[in-house]
């Protein structure tokens, strides 16, 4: 924000690609993040209802399910350093008629982050301004889809978060060079190497 000299700044990143910390820090600095929420989890992969469709009520506490029920018994747990809170009603799902489409188990639970209002929030920014994401994908996807195709880059062959920035390097270095030649040529390249 020093160097551009702005006291905010957007950051739009690919669905899945944060952590809750990463948007509470990012907020805290001036920084609005713009980040697709995955649709994720066991339920989702078996076709049931994803977490979406649960309502989250903030004045009781509670979340509206699709069948109309309230699911408001709570339980708190600390998973990976954060508290969460599962929240559930088994009467509720005993004679629920979308019971079918919701669980496989006999009750459904809905997992719920003490900062998920972060999370939710940023969700909205999203909504009111979809065209971020389709912008980021035509301007910073285009090298990495051209890397990928024309290099033979499909997936890097180092394990290893410092082995695979040097593979990524190398590659972009390459990439860079290929794209300097096609735009300038070589002799103004090398004029400029040597300038």
């Amino acid at each position: 924000m020093e160097v551009l000299g702005v006291e905010r700044i957007d950051a739009v990143a690919d669905m899945g690609y944060h952590k809750g910390e990463d948007i509470e820090a990012c907020e805290a600095v001036g920084i609005t993040p713009y980040i697709p929420r995955p649709h994720r989890g066991v339920n989702v992969s078996n076709g049931l209802f994803p977490k979406e469709r649960f309502r989250y009520d903030p004045a009781a506490d509670a979340y509206h399910c699709p069948g109309g029920q309230i699911l408001d018994t709570r339980h708190s747990s600390i998973t990976r350093g954060h508290v969460t809170v599962q929240y559930s009603s088994p009467a509720a799902c005993a004679g629920c008629q979308m019971k079918p489409l919701c669980t496989t188990g006999r009750w459904r639970r809905v997992n719920r982050w003490e900062k998920e209002h972060l999370i939710e929030r940023m969700a909205e920014r999203l909504a009111k301004r979809p065209d971020l994401l389709l912008i980021r994908r035509s301007t910073v996807e285009h090298p990495f889809g051209t890397i990928k195709q024309s290099m033979n880059q499909g997936a890097f062959l180092m394990r290893g978060l410092e082995t695979v920035r040097a593979e990524f390097s190398l590659t972009a270095l390459a990439y860079n060079l290929r794209r300097a030649i096609t735009l300038i040529g070589v002799p103004r390249l090398i004029r400029a190497v040597q300038g």
